[in-house]
């Protein structure tokens, strides 16, 4: 679900820069795009995960790392340290890779370990169904892109 995450990350972060006007808009579209692929370090099979293997170890795959604490904590972060355009990239990015999760059967916990209650789907990862996600937003993607550029 790689590509998944950063297309839609791109999506989020294409329609949040619409409205926030950031002073950098390749820094802050960066910043989401790879922040959405660090809930996955908890999995020592994703493409972030197996550089970090050891950290599969302390946390379980969807576990923590895959509810609202961390975007949270990383916005806070960045807020303290005075960027706070960068702060909301990491929210939106962070978020876009939980909510996009949550489509999934596995789903997400987003209050764990407060609840045992999941918000999960029906596209399993790798199937057709997810290709054909992907596509749609990829072509939403390049069609916004485009939009911005003409």
């Amino acid at each position: 679900m790689f590509y998944t995450h950063v297309a839609f990350a791109l999506m989020a972060s294409l329609v949040s820069a619409k409205y926030l006007h950031p002073s950098s808009l390749v820094l802050f579209i960066f910043v989401a795009c790879f922040v959405s692929l660090v809930p996955d370090i908890d999995n020592r099979d994703s493409k972030i995960g197996k550089h970090v293997k050891f950290i599969s170890k302390i946390f379980d795959h969807r576990g923590i790392l895959h509810t609202i604490f961390p975007p949270i904590g990383l916005f806070l972060l960045f807020n303290y340290l005075s960027y706070n355009l960068l702060g909301i990239a990491a929210l939106v990015g962070y978020s876009s890779h939980i909510l996009i999760d949550a489509f999934t059967p596995e789903g997400i916990n987003f209050l764990h370990p407060f609840t045992t209650f999941r918000v999960s789907g029906f596209i399993k990862t790798g199937t057709f169904l997810e290709i054909i996600l992907f596509l749609l937003l990829s072509g939403f993607d390049v069609f916004y892109l485009l939009k911005m550029v003409l």
